[in-house]
């Protein structure tokens, strides 16, 4: 189970910047107009940070409780 966590974190931080420079680009911009509307910004950077940011996070939240579920299961 190490090994499988510790690709997947691997894999997690190589992937970030690709995709953070395909979400600035225009792939599923109806995520971050609604900040960007918000704040105002012509630029969609630092939106598409936060939405990349938060859409990581929640991968990878989901991803540590099936671990530990998947840890709990096999006492």
């Amino acid at each position: 189970m190490r090994f499988i966590r510790q690709s997947f974190y691997l894999v997690l931080g190589l992937t970030f910047p690709g995709f953070w420079m395909l979400h600035a680009s225009g792939f599923a911009a109806a995520l971050y107009r609604p900040v960007q509307r918000l704040i105002h910004a012509d630029s969609s950077t630092w939106p598409s940070l936060l939405t990349a940011l938060l859409l990581y996070g929640a991968i990878t939240a989901i991803f540590e409780c099936l671990c530990r579920v998947i840890r709990n299961a096999h006492p």
